[in-house]
């Protein structure tokens, strides 16, 4: 069983596969082209010398190069590596030297970056870079492998045609996950999962056909956006809108618009947004969405209530991972339940348990566990990471929930300090680092708080150097565009405090660990 595979067995060649929607760029390719391009690409990772089991490096935003790499990778025996496209340049050689990746695949500001490195352990990767257009080396790499190949060259001729007999237990492809100090980990997911979570959720849920043409505003890069504008469209025969550009309402309610798609993913925050930008021709974009998807945090009952009272369409609500690699639970079209879960998604295994790994009753809290054939193989090389969280075939997810009498199961919080912002896990360790650093900081502590519409917003409770909750208001605006400036320079959006709060002092346990909770009550 080949992934790659899998995912380029459904139809005709001459259907659109991709429809590339960026300010910068507009075209369609076709499933021919895709699968084409796909084996060019398996044969000049071959040809680099990128062994089965390898990996190949991809930091791009959404376009079809990422595709082609993510698919050529696998189609190769070789393993990709997918990461967040929104960091610092100087941010990804960790995941370099981690993956020890033979490839790496880029943009040229990253790939700068990367030359700059002389600590490579035997050998440094090759670079191939991709251009906003398309172009760039990477593409130079495929076409000159391909002309090659065609030219009949010695141990190039023919080494793409067919996929590498994978099994389904071999390494398939990386995604990260953050942990629980927040240092991103690295998720192994073998080639039987994603043809699990096509027969389960794919077919259960979605019912996805090569009628369909899904968008997704969540990125390739995350979890929940790979299956979504990756393998659940293209697997199906289907087709998927890409777009680098990053996420507005009204760039998102253009695509919907103009490009009518059956399957729409997003996050809740999103959906907010979206409802808060409706354009006058919102309900004629919606008329042909037949499934709205939403995962990544809890769904605000009131926005599923205004999504269906202004579109016709139910949000259906669920929750998924990194580490289970799509939804396992999940509420289904018809039979939706505002403010849970839903179900567990046919193929999955779900169970709420106590402290010693007991069934718990409807009704009462217990540890979310889940089993299912796309639960990752484990974390690269955190092993103790591992040991907690794969116990037995079940994956602890780390999140408290409750079920009704029917089995409907809701979340109650995770049993940890991690907040899910905009369906991204932040530790807030690593938004304190920065902050702490900010002149005029004495202290600072990161926690969650629901705003008035439900969703959890990040506030910074700053204990200011002159020890005064109340600065005057000059000082007070300087500090916060102090710290926003430096939160701006060195952290993702999502990573960035929405609110400052200005506190005496912050609480602490006699042994002078901080007391998160008793903050939280203070603050809302």
């Amino acid at each position: 069983m080949n992934a790659a595979a899998e995912i380029l067995r459904a139809g005709d060649d001459a259907l659109i596969a991709i429809r590339v929607r960026s300010a910068a760029r507009r075209l369609d390719i076709t499933r021919g082209e895709l699968r084409g391009r796909v084996r060019e690409a398996a044969t000049a990772f071959a040809a680099l010398g990128v062994e089965e089991e390898q990996r190949v490096l991809i930091a791009l935003p959404d376009c079809p190069e990422l595709v082609v790499a993510f698919l050529g990778a696998m189609w190769n025996g070789s393993v990709p590596v997918v990461v967040n496209s929104f960091l610092r340049p100087d941010a990804y050689l960790p995941f370099v030297h981690e993956s020890r990746a033979r490839v790496v695949i880029t943009v040229d500001e990253v790939a700068e970056a990367l030359r700059r490195e002389t600590g490579f352990a035997r050998r440094a990767p090759v670079l191939l870079t991709v251009d906003p257009n398309g172009g760039g080396s990477f593409a130079a790499a495929i076409d000159d492998h391909a002309r090659r190949e065609r030219a009949g060259s010695v141990g190039i001729a023919g080494i793409g045609d067919e996929p590498f007999p994978t099994d389904a237990e071999d390494p398939a492809f990386w995604l990260y996950s953050s942990g629980t100090t927040g240092r991103p980990k690295a998720v192994v997911h073998a080639h039987r999962a994603i043809p699990h979570v096509l027969a389960s959720y794919g077919r259960a849920i979605l019912a996805t056909s090569t009628d369909d043409v899904a968008y997704s505003t969540s990125k390739l890069f995350f979890a929940y956006g790979l299956g979504a504008s990756l393998y659940f469209p293209l697997a199906a025969g289907g087709t998927t809108i890409l777009s680098s550009d990053p996420f507005s309402p009204e760039r998102a309610w253009r695509t919907l618009v103009e490009e009518t798609p059956s399957l729409f993913f997003a996050v809740p925050s999103a959906y907010r947004a979206l409802l808060e930008h409706t354009p006058p021709d919102a309900a004629a974009a919606c008329a042909r969405i037949r499934r709205c998807v939403s995962a990544g945090e809890a769904l605000p009952e009131a926005i599923f209530h205004e999504w269906r009272r202004r579109f016709g369409v139910e949000i259906l609500d669920g929750l998924g991972s990194t580490e289970t690699l799509h939804i396992f639970l999940s509420n289904t079209s018809g039979s939706c339940v505002p403010g849970t879960l839903g179900r567990p998604v046919p193929g999955y295994d779900v169970q709420l348990v106590d402290d010693d790994g007991a069934a718990v009753a409807p009704g009462t809290p217990g540890a979310l566990r889940v089993r299912g054939d796309s639960i990752a193989a484990g974390y690269w090389q955190r092993a103790e990471a591992t040991r907690r969280a794969f116990i037995g075939g079940w994956f602890v997810t780390g999140d408290h929930a409750v079920a009704d009498e029917h089995g409907t199961i809701r979340v109650l919080g995770r049993r940890d300090d991690l907040l899910k912002i905009s369906g991204q896990w932040v530790s807030p360790l690593d938004v304190e680092e920065v902050i702490a650093t900010v002149a005029g900081v004495r202290e600072c502590a990161v926690i969650g708080v629901s705003d008035a519409g439900g969703f959890l917003e990040l506030v910074a409770c700053v204990v200011a150097t002159t020890g005064d909750t109340r600065p005057r208001d000059d000082e007070r605006r300087e500090l916060r565009a102090r710290i926003d400036h430096l939160c701006g320079e060195r952290l993702p959006r999502f990573k960035r405090p929405k609110r400052v709060v200005y506190v005496d002092a912050l609480p602490r346990t006699p042994t002078g660990k901080l007391q998160r909770a008793l903050l939280r009550e203070k603050i809302r």
